[in-house]
């Protein structure tokens, strides 16, 4: 069988391209533990349309054959996981404890990193564009919304936190895990912190969801212990989950953009707006 050259790599004699050079030495993170290739295919394939070369690895569990084939065949490693909840916690905190292990295993080799959900994730530029920073890019949710005035983050910060870091936290805006983007040492000590946070609940508490989240609010906002910068909502990524559905509007070019015109590069909780759904699932199929 002819050996195919992996992502980001140029044949022998062949230059590589600026971008693509760029590209090797970046990385993006996921889990699809458990999922189907149905909820991974907007991701993966949004990702490589916009020309990001790099690489990609993704969790799953170790019996997704299907998945690892398919993932295979657009230049995705894999990584076989098993977890339960009752014994390590919700996959959707976990993660963050395998990704710190990755990228402390592999100090040096990249330049940045992504760490993003999977299954309500579409790319609508190159992640990279535009965030050039060392630090993290901690992305904003919509406003108004502080976390305690929103009903589910006042609820994690209260049983994840201290109750006077619960009462300093409630005023500040809702920062999603759920994509998070930045220079390779600064999300290495990121994730490490995020794990050991999460590694000393008990595991009464392990087992709750939410945890991730209220964390990474508290690095954030309160302590502030990694450098980073805080980034407004639908700028680079759109988090569209508490924004109202009027916010956004997909034009005739297959772009979804916000009032004043802007694209985001990354749309996160499309899924949750019934029109940007239904577009995604005809050009994609149908989504599990």
């Amino acid at each position: 069988m002819k050996h195919r050259p992996a992502a980001g790599r140029a044949p022998r004699g062949r230059r590589l391209s600026d971008q693509t050079a760029k590209d090797r030495r970046r990385l993006v993170l996921g889990a699809a533990v458990g999922f189907r290739v149905a909820q991974v295919r907007v991701f993966v394939e949004s990702l490589r349309a916009t020309g990001y070369a790099g690489d990609v690895t993704m969790l799953v569990g170790p019996f997704q054959w299907r998945l690892r084939a398919y993932l295979a065949r657009h230049g995705v490693r894999t990584l076989p996981h098993w977890s339960t909840r009752k014994l390590h916690g919700p996959i959707h905190a976990v993660r963050f404890e395998r990704f710190a292990k990755i990228l402390r295993r592999h100090a040096g080799r990249y330049d940045q990193v992504l760490v993003s959900d999977v299954r309500d994730v579409l790319f609508q530029k190159h992640p990279f564009a535009e965030a050039a920073s060392a630090g993290c890019r901690f992305y904003l949710e919509a406003g108004p919304w502080t976390i305690g005035s929103e009903p589910t983050n006042r609820r994690w910060a209260t049983l994840f936190l201290s109750p006077a870091e619960a009462e300093r936290i409630g005023p500040c805006r809702i920062s999603c895990c759920g994509v998070v983007l930045g220079g390779a040492p600064a999300m290495t000590e990121y994730l490490s912190r995020l794990a050991a946070y999460l590694q000393a609940l008990p595991i009464r508490l392990r087992r709750e969801g939410g945890a991730d989240t209220a964390f990474h609010n508290k690095i954030a906002h309160l302590t502030r212990e990694v450098a980073a910068e805080i980034v407004e909502n639908d700028v680079h990524v759109a988090t569209m989950g508490l924004t109202p559905p009027s916010a956004y509007a997909a034009g005739a070019d297959g772009l979804v953009r916000v009032a004043d015109g802007r694209a985001p590069a990354i749309l996160h909780q499309y899924d949750r707006i019934p029109a940007l759904k239904r577009a995604v699932e005809a050009k994609y199929g149908r989504i599990a």
